[in-house]
């Protein structure tokens, strides 16, 4: 069967990290059977084990995609900074970074009174990390890269070493990008070399006639150069074969580690949902209390003038039943 179109990997990707979280999973087996269709096994891989975002990661690359021309001044700030860095120039880098911490809180600031990205309500922490992600992305370039991309699995964050990401762990900030004439995918990787060895053969020794002299050991039989490396091509492909047995299953271990991760950050996404809208109305109802609380200071306040007034009217009746009986007694 002909494969069919060829397809553009790199749109693919935009598409599929644009989606609401959770359609992610069922939308990269859709992609990754797409291209396979294509004909690009590789790609079609690479892309069916692409982890998926976690909540904060998420909010970062709507982000991105979002205010574009924010995030991309605020990466152009980063090569800023390195350059007075190398210059030692350090009143330009105290302007430079009070300028990054302006534009990077009102980013942040804009998401943070919104209080929602591309529809899904924004947790607090989601906020802090991207913050966090947005001073990643200053400090290093390829942190820069990859959250312009908005292809980022999980947030960043800038520490003395280098970036990190939600879990510490030293970040891979290898941008997702199409390579080749073929539109594979693949990130920029750099390849090994092995290395060989050839063996030499030793030198003959001088023979006899037997007149006197050593005689000559038999000559030894020359190596079939074919037996040779038909033996070779039967140990490498064993060892392909265990290898390729190894890596499927260290791959079956992933993808289910991968779907429980998923599964949880789903099950984590919306308890954060329902949290908000608890949130929400926790404030309406907390409105509603003082509403009330105001309306009982004021009906008890009215309640006390009426008995003020009620125990005027009272004296005021003693007196004047009191003045009739003087009355008639004249």
């Amino acid at each position: 069967m002909s494969p069919d179109a060829p397809v553009d990997v790199d749109t693919l990707l935009d598409e599929l990290y644009a989606l609401p979280l959770e359609q992610f999973v069922v939308a990269r087996t859709a992609a990754s059977k797409r291209i396979k269709a294509s004909g690009d096994a590789v790609g079609a891989e690479r892309v069916g084990r692409l982890p998926k975002p976690t909540v904060a990661a998420w909010v970062v690359n709507q982000v991105a995609r979002e205010h574009p021309e924010e995030v991309a001044a605020l990466v152009a700030i980063g090569d800023e900074l390195r350059d007075a860095t190398e210059d030692r120039d350090r009143s330009r880098i105290t302007a430079l970074d009070r300028l990054r911490r302006e534009r990077a809180e009102a980013l942040v600031g804009t998401v943070r009174k919104a209080g929602e990205v591309a529809g899904r309500a924004v947790s607090a922490s989601a906020v802090d990390r991207l913050a966090e992600t947005l001073t990643a992305a200053v400090m290093d370039p390829d942190a820069g890269a990859v959250v312009q991309a908005g292809r980022l699995s999980q947030a960043l964050q800038h520490v003395g070493f280098g970036i990190v990401d939600e879990g510490g762990e030293p970040a891979d900030v290898v941008t997702l990008h199409v390579v080749g004439d073929d539109g594979a995918l693949g990130p920029a990787r750099k390849g090994r070399r092995g290395s060989g060895s050839g063996k030499a053969g030793g030198g003959t020794k001088a023979g006899g006639d037997g007149s006197g002299a050593e005689p000559e050991p038999p000559e030894a039989e020359e190596p079939d150069p074919l037996a040779e490396a038909e033996r070779a091509v039967e140990e490498t492909a064993a060892e392909v074969d265990r290898l390729e047995a190894a890596r499927d299953e260290a791959d079956a271990r992933a993808r289910e580690a991968s779907d429980a991760v998923g599964q949880v950050e789903d099950d984590l996404g919306r308890i954060e949902d329902e949290l908000a809208r608890l949130a929400d109305e926790r404030d309406e109802a907390r409105a509603r209390l003082e509403a009330a609380r105001a309306a009982q200071d004021e009906a008890q306040s009215g309640l006390e003038a009426a008995d003020d007034a009620l125990e005027a009217a009272e004296e005021r009746a003693a007196e004047a039943r009191k003045a009739r009986r003087a009355a008639r007694r004249r």
